[in-house]
């Protein structure tokens, strides 16, 4: 083997990543510099063996990305290690310090982070944020923000530039969503440098363990995808059952004194950061960037008029993603005319952005998505005053106030002031995604009237009111959407067009109506008036 270290220290750190014998076999003849094809040939397997084996010890070794540089990272690894292991190191973070030297003055494990050779703008946040951690000492800082916006990009780019602030550099996804006691004790491993260090058996004393780690070393520790352990189907912020330990976490990393910096990158805050906000506990949303979007619109070859980015950026907000998409979707089916694409469609929303929105949506609990419906059919920012008149299930006051800030914890809605009081409005392609699903929702609760010529199927139609009229805001750069009636009445269409059987639906729906007209209105809500209209409008 090229490297200086004793064949049987790598089989003892091996063992203790799990690494099997057939899969030591194969590094170390990898480690030798022999390639996949001679290792294959020696061995009697398959190149493609050769590669899965060395794969396994990658993962183990929690070693990402591609090319051979994984191969170098292992063999980094394992003589930083074994210089640990001499006792030739000196962990004070001193400059003389063997740690700083052996590894460029940090140890980094990027886990699975994405690359960021591509960057864009986003100069003013990273300054703040470098001024957080570098100059302020934050303890912990929060990147929040819709999937999409950039938040994960963003964490990366700021390691990046402050990475050599800090003797240890360490970015985890917890979309897979480890426990906390398997989570702290990896990271505890990591921190004892591979060795297998006294790990405590209970996790306060693990928290324990790793506060003195970070004590003793300066440590930046991203943790991405962090909603994921938070619980879905109820209110924002609170954790799922068994994971209450990230919190436990994440509030004495927040109390008490040390000099590293934990990093939380969720969809979805907290409920304990408002509380633990501060000098040295700060969150960030990443804004919506004119500069950004015309460098994205710029690397693929296109030059938007400033009304035509004003336009964009007032459809797609701050979601990135979705405007590579359409600038992409631009250059495909538009020639690069980006004005085709505005006079074509209010909002192009491409499936990979709306399985997106729908993995956010479907974490929400039922109460938020009663809100989020009636901001809606609203079109149009609307006052907690309006709210509480509209919605036929009277909530309290209480109630309605946590849905809208769970709402808000969520990056779903944005809270603005507006002719003297405070009104409340989804994000731009919320407001898409939102209304599909409501349309969608409210045909098949009119198909199952029809077919079953009853209202026991009824939700929507009894709840919400599917006419609001608020006028628009001035200085409303959005074009206008249709009402949800006309969008009902276009999912409709084909059904009313054609009779069923002996009775044509529309005959049935009015039969229906009128027979609610002697219902109670506790009993059918707004489904009488929603009827109605949907006929009225089917009629025109």
């Amino acid at each position: 083997m090229t490297t200086p270290i004793p064949q049987n220290f790598v089989q003892t750190i091996a063992k203790q990543r799990g690494v099997t014998d057939a899969e030591l076999e194969t590094v170390f003849m990898a480690l030798d510099g022999q390639s996949t094809a001679t290792i294959a040939t020696k061995l009697g397997i398959s190149d493609i063996a050769v590669r899965k084996r060395l794969g396994e010890v990658y993962k183990k070794f929690q070693i990402g990305g591609n090319g051979p540089g994984k191969l170098s990272e292992l063999r980094h690894q394992l003589l930083f290690s074994y210089h640990i292991d001499q006792g030739t190191s000196d962990f004070s973070g001193g400059k003389g310090s063997l740690l700083k030297m052996a590894i460029g003055h940090r140890q980094e494990d990027w886990g699975q982070a994405p690359d960021v050779s591509v960057f864009y703008g986003r100069t003013e946040e990273l300054t703040t944020l470098k001024q957080w951690i570098v100059s302020d000492n934050c303890r912990l800082i929060a990147l929040l923000g819709l999937a999409g916006s950039g938040k994960t990009t963003l964490s990366v780019q700021l390691a990046k530039q402050v990475q050599n602030e800090f003797d240890f550099v360490i970015w985890r996804s917890l979309r897979s969503t480890p426990a906390p006691f398997d989570f702290l004790g990896s990271l505890i491993q990591l921190f004892s440098n591979q060795q297998k260090p006294d790990v405590p058996i209970d996790l306060n004393s693990k928290i324990s363990r790793l506060v003195e780690y970070l004590r003793k070393h300066r440590c930046l520790v991203i943790l991405d995808d962090f909603e994921a352990v938070l619980r879905p189907e109820e209110l924002a912020g609170h954790y799922r059952e068994g994971y209450e330990g990230y919190r436990d976490l994440i509030v004495r990393l927040c109390e008490v004194n040390h000099n590293s910096c934990l990093v939380l990158v969720s969809s979805e805050e907290p409920t304990e950061l408002a509380l633990l906000a501060g000098e040295k506990v700060r969150s960030l949303k990443p804004a919506i960037s004119e500069e950004i979007a015309r460098e994205i619109f710029q690397e693929k070859g296109l030059s938007p008029q400033d009304q035509e980015l004003e336009i964009l950026l007032s459809r797609y907000g701050g979601n990135l993603l979705a405007l590579k998409i359409v600038a992409t979707t631009i250059n495909e089916f538009f020639e690069g005319n980006i004005l085709k694409l505005l006079e074509a469609t209010a909002l192009f929303i491409e499936e990979h952005i709306s399985n997106l929105l729908a993995q956010q949506f479907d974490r929400i609990s039922s109460s938020e998505q009663e809100i989020a419906y009636w901001i809606a059919i609203a079109q149009s920012p609307i006052s907690l005053t309006t709210l509480r008149e509209q919605m036929f299930a009277n909530s309290s006051l209480s109630d309605l106030l946590k849905n809208l800030d769970s709402l808000g914890r969520r990056s779903l809605i944005d809270k603005i002031s507006e002719g003297g009081e405070t009104v409340f409005m989804l994000q731009p392609l919320i407001v898409q995604y939102v209304t599909d699903r409501l349309v969608d929702q409210i045909r098949g609760e009119v198909l199952e009237t029809v077919k079953t010529q009853g209202i026991e199927r009824m939700r929507l139609l009894k709840t919400h009111k599917l006419s609001i009229n608020i006028a628009k805001r001035k200085g409303d750069k959005g074009e206008p959407s249709s009402s949800i009636l006309a969008l009902v009445k276009n999912r409709l269409q084909v059904l009313f067009v054609k009779t069923t059987g002996s009775e044509e639906p529309l005959n049935i729906l009015k039969k229906i109506a009128s027979d609610l007209e002697d219902k109670s209105i506790l009993e059918v809500g707004y489904a009488m008036e929603n009827l109605a209209q949907i006929i009225s409008e089917i009629q025109r």
